[in-house]
């Protein structure tokens, strides 16, 4: 897998010395980042998201994500979001019964931009995400970095993610919370096609990181290629991630976290409105 991953990573970097081609202003060539790239004015998109995950250690895991999302750009550094999503998981332990779990979520979102990375030394944005559903409810906040090379050509993102949820458990609440530390790159190779890698580390918590205490559980490493294509009407990007055997905290088999997921693979079409 390892080997398939360096498959990518090194033509991206030997193509980086080429030549440059610009990127569209509210292009979005990743698919666990976001970067400081929003809508202008009045601008607005349709997305469809397909999401996968599969794995754990000792059971047979499957989830299933899919949201139908709306993003308008309410002022040029101001955009928002609507979105519906449906949730549903199947878990089997060894020899046990499977385990079922389904919901449907709304979601909104807002991306504050500080500073545009086309006319500032680098972006920088502000993220924030208020989810409900009958199952669980939460707040998610980030901090949104980039930095672009050979003339927008290139470009480097950096997402800081703090998540606080509040999980239904027999009648009650049970409080968990993410930081996340995520970083990618991105090459333009021609005016419709890019590609790219990006990597995550995904840091799970009993207790609220955002609003009380907090004490780690586990600490997750993703790693796996993104490409990116825009075409008319519709603009289609598909990812892939593994997880790393590094961790070191948490339940762990052979250095992976045994809870999470082993591998996803992420589908967004997305068309303008």
């Amino acid at each position: 897998m390892l080997r398939r991953f360096s498959a990518w990573v090194l033509p991206l970097v030997a193509a980086s010395v080429g030549g440059a081609l610009p990127a569209a202003a509210e292009d979005q060539p990743f698919v666990t980042l976001y970067s400081t790239d929003i809508h202008e004015r009045g601008e607005g998109e349709f997305e469809q998201w397909l999401h996968w995950k599969t794995g754990h250690s000792g059971a047979s895991y499957d989830e299933f994500l899919a949201r139908s999302e709306v993003e308008y750009g309410l002022l040029d550094d101001l955009q928002g979001s609507l979105y519906l999503s449906y949730d549903h998981s199947r878990t089997r332990e060894a020899g046990g019964p499977a385990d079922t779990d389904s919901f449907v979520g709304v979601q909104g979102e807002l991306i504050y931009r500080l500073l545009d990375v086309h006319s500032d030394p680098f972006g920088l944005a502000l993220y924030v995400e208020p989810s409900y559903s009958a199952e669980e409810h939460g707040i998610e906040t980030k901090i949104l970095l980039q930095k672009n090379f050979l003339h927008d050509a290139l470009r480097w993102v950096v997402n800081v993610n703090f998540e606080d949820n509040w999980d239904r458990d027999q009648g009650g609440w049970n409080k968990v919370s993410a930081l996340e530390f995520d970083t990618g790159l991105a090459y333009r190779f021609t005016p419709e096609l890019s590609g790219g890698v990006e990597f995550d580390n995904e840091r799970a918590f009993n207790g609220l990181v955002l609003g009380g205490t907090a004490s780690q559980q586990s600490s997750a490493y993703y790693l796996g290629p993104t490409i990116h294509y825009e075409g008319e009407p519709f603009d289609v990007t598909l990812g892939a991630q593994a997880q790393l055997p590094m961790s070191g905290a948490g339940a762990l088999n052979d250095g992976f976290v045994a809870d999470a997921e082993r591998y996803r693979i992420i589908l967004r079409i997305s068309c303008d409105l």
